[in-house]
């Protein structure tokens, strides 16, 4: 048997740019700048109360330490969009299906290291964020295929990816966990509704509900 591959180098693949109406280009950045979360937390801001958001510069911690765990989406040099994927450790992961851990209060130490190769990961989708201008344009699905493929590269590098799970505390947020066919665990601690789906409903409910568009 071949020994299996550390999966330390996330590389982003998938579509970089996608044109929509009006002819303004959205494109996925592929480096982000501390400046840059400062503009994420202030586009949360608009959706989210300011204790269920995680402060800019851990976010940016969360991104040195696992650079496949942001995908953003700027268009004429402004973020329309990003969403956060972490691999979390197990610990983690039982303690958000429990709804017991307010992912505010993630810290790098929370996020799997994948460089140990462990034989299963778990996904935390903690933070789903389009600009309301952009709802009805590509930008959901250019982040979910986007992360597809970030997917796919750990699952090829020898991970078995578990499950995926989010933290729900908003309407919208609900509506998406169950377009993704996404199962309701429980209600948390913090008045949140968590749900979670394993890797394969995962990938066939993005497919089915956010396909691509064609340019």
């Amino acid at each position: 048997m071949d020994q299996k591959k550390a999966c330390s180098e996330p590389k982003l693949y998938g579509k970089a740019a996608f044109r929509k109406e009006g002819d303004l280009l959205m494109k996925i950045m592929e480096h982000l700048h501390l400046e840059h979360f400062r503009q994420m937390e202030q586009l949360e801001l608009q959706y989210y109360d300011a204790e269920f958001i995680t402060p800019y510069q851990e976010s940016y911690n969360w991104y040195l330490f696992r650079p496949d765990s942001v995908v953003a989406i700027e268009e004429n040099r402004r973020i329309i969009a990003f969403m956060n994927l972490l691999p979390v450790k197990p610990h983690i992961y039982l303690q958000i299906a429990q709804g017991t851990f307010k992912d505010s209060l993630m810290t790098t130490a929370d996020i799997e290291d994948l460089t140990t190769s462990p034989e299963q990961v778990y996904y935390f989708l903690s933070c789903v964020v389009v600009d309301q201008s952009y709802r009805k344009s590509a930008a959901l699905p250019m982040m979910l295929h986007r992360y597809l493929d970030v997917l796919a590269h750990v699952e090829q590098s020898g991970c078995r990816i578990q499950s995926i799970i989010m933290d729900n505390i908003t309407e919208a947020g609900n509506r998406f966990a169950q377009r993704l066919n996404m199962k309701h665990v429980c209600i948390s601690d913090h008045d949140s509704h968590i749900h979670a789906s394993d890797y394969e409903s995962f990938k066939q409910h993005v497919h089915a509900s956010y396909p691509m568009l064609s340019r």
